[in-house]
């Protein structure tokens, strides 16, 4: 059994006013619950749980499931849903023109280069902007098969989850040199990725 973490998330990603009313629902179901909100995902369930003291093999069980149990109905939905909003209401027309023209318009070039490994790798780096409901999004927009494109994020939401888990377990029990060489590490292989990506958008652009 590994050393419990040190209390070094109190006061940094949550403040007590945030988590006094959590306190009536069991760890497990917070975690899973935080997993599935868009934007915060497995990025601050992890550290969430780790606050609230539990074991990070069963908080990375539920952390992944949570995060996984929006897409499939935002892959199946979100084109239904999203035509009969834009039928109704001119707002929510010109808002998805925008968002799908955006989508295509920041990732079409490493679609088309790296396809399914894009949808993975976009979803694995645990950054703003990126995660499983982004991801669902992007698949919707380039027409991904929906297994396929659940496939790819799964993958993608396994390596965000193990990567956010050895984040937290290095910050709260190894020697801090250990942490700040597998930090540098990590860092340097996701400024890899974004820069490739940042290249691709950036020749999209001027095309």
């Amino acid at each position: 059994m590994y050393p419990l973490p040190r209390p070094f998330y109190k006061g940094v990603f949550f403040a007590p006013s945030y988590v006094e009313w959590l306190s009536g629902i069991p760890v497990w179901l917070r975690t899973l619950l935080i997993s599935m909100v868009p934007l915060i995902e497995l990025r601050g369930s992890i550290p969430a749980a780790t606050y609230w003291r539990a074991d990070l093999r069963v908080t990375f069980f539920w952390a992944i499931l949570g995060n996984l149990i929006p897409i499939p109905f935002i892959l199946l939905l979100l084109g239904p849903v999203s035509e009969w909003l834009r039928r109704r209401s001119s707002s929510m027309d010109r808002f998805f023109t925008w968002l799908f023209a955006r989508t295509r318009r920041k990732h079409s070039r490493s679609f088309e280069r790296w396809r399914d490994l894009a949808l993975c790798i976009f979803v694995a780096i645990p950054l703003p902007g990126t995660g499983a409901w982004s991801g669902a999004l992007a698949a919707f927009v380039f027409g991904v098969p929906f297994w396929r494109a659940m496939l790819a994020i799964t993958g993608g939401v396994l390596i965000a989850g193990a990567v956010v888990t050895l984040v937290v377990y290095y910050v709260s029990s190894v020697p801090i040199w250990v942490t700040l060489v597998s930090a540098a590490a990590m860092g340097a292989l996701v400024a890899f990725f974004w820069l490739a990506m940042r290249r691709e958008e950036e020749e999209a652009d001027q095309g």
